[in-house]
């Protein structure tokens, strides 16, 4: 059997660059000779769900934990073929081919890291923002590239967005073994600590 590659974790609140960082994070890890495949739990958002009534999609019941699990456990193993994709406007799922080879697996998302805590990790790295210019950040995005209207995604992060963090992801922030300010981070020494990690992972 092939043995299992390295699995790190991305977590933090929505709209605090876990995206932006992970990509930085995949880019310098292929500078060291790493190959990186990055799964993004917002793309195991359930199609065809309907939101819960306190958080709406702000939530673990929003993630299709079987498909999320199945895809980590493949991609453990080298064995990841197709990923998910899900579209935040349409809310459609659709699939696309793992294409290129790697050598372990990076996980980025503010909900799907809490369901993979039995997993052997490398690093669970949170990832925080102020929390104005999350909100900001988070406007400009949906009312962009999700056409929401300000209204709604306003409301929506009142009353859903906030709550949901409280209850799912500020918890993880206690199990981190670094804790990110994305505005102010040095990937050195991230770097560093995942290195020493992934040589005793072996």
């Amino acid at each position: 059997m092939t043995a299992a590659m390295p699995v790190l974790c991305i977590c933090g609140p929505s709209a605090a660059g876990k995206t932006t960082f992970a990509l930085a994070l995949a880019e310098a890890l292929r500078q060291e000779g790493r190959h990186p495949l990055l799964i993004t739990c917002d793309n195991y958002y359930r199609q065809g769900w309907q939101p819960h009534p306190r958080f709406g999609f702000d939530t673990l019941a929003a993630i299709d934990e079987e498909a999320l699990r199945r895809d980590v456990s493949s991609a453990r193993y080298g064995q990841a073929e197709m990923l998910r994709h899900y579209d935040m406007r349409t809310r459609l799922v659709t699939c696309h081919p793992v294409t290129t080879p790697y050598d372990m697996v990076l996980i980025e998302g503010a909900y799907g890291p809490q369901l993979l805590q039995d997993f052997p990790l490398v690093g669970l790295l949170y990832v925080e923002t102020p929390l104005l210019l999350r909100l900001w950040r988070r406007l400009k995005r949906d009312v962009r590239e999700r056409q929401r209207s300000p209204f709604y995604v306003v409301r929506q992060m009142l009353l859903q967005m906030l709550p949901g963090e409280r209850r799912f992801i500020l918890p993880m922030k206690a199990l981190a073994d670094d804790i990110i300010q994305v505005d102010n981070y040095d990937l050195e020494p991230i770097l560093s600590r995942l290195d020493g990690r992934l040589v005793r992972q072996r």
